[in-house]
């Protein structure tokens, strides 16, 4: 009765100790690369000046398990040269095939500044040109500190339609 015991114990043991990516081994993903989804990445200006952002990335289980402890990030460059910054929820990229099914989606009515202070850089002159997805640190303290550029998307129309979704395509 023993032995049957000791095994037991060891299995609850070792299945507590996995890493947050270990499950993800048999939930892996139908995704060939990482990438933002450029007809679902978009941004909106209204006519009073507020505006709406989104964004959609997919996701390989490889860089799930790979940066399990990191987490994902936009960064949205505007016509004028300034960086605003977006994150994935608070989703780390090991949980993302758990927790999403390596499909990442959100929506902002606001961007933040590299420390993480709110913005809303956007006008009729001033627009996103390109997004980039990245994987690195986001801390309250220290703000963004991207790593690993994943894909880029850019937006090559010379004006933007009010009201309306302007979406991103891929670069040329």
């Amino acid at each position: 009765m023993r032995p049957i015991s000791c095994i037991a114990l060891m299995a609850v043991l070792l299945s507590g100790a996995s890493p947050s990516g270990f499950s993800q081994l048999r939930n892996l993903s139908e995704y060939s690369q990482d990438c933002i989804v450029p007809d679902k990445t978009y941004f909106v200006l209204h006519d009073a000046g507020a505006a709406d952002f989104g964004w959609t990335s997919q996701w390989t289980h490889t860089t799930a398990n790979a940066y399990p402890d990191k987490k994902a990030m936009y960064i949205w460059k505007f016509k004028d040269g300034l960086k605003a910054y977006s994150q994935q929820a608070d989703f780390i990229v090991g949980d993302l095939g758990q927790a999403t099914g390596y499909v990442a989606t959100g929506q902002s009515t606001t961007l933040e500044d590299v420390h993480r202070k709110k913005l809303q850089p956007i006008t009729a002159a001033n627009y996103p040109v390109e997004v980039e997805l990245w994987i690195g640190e986001i801390d309250d303290s220290a703000g963004y500190a991207p790593e690993n550029l994943l894909d880029r998307v850019c937006f090559n129309a010379q004006s933007i339609r009010p009201n309306e979704a302007n979406r991103f395509s891929r670069c040329k």
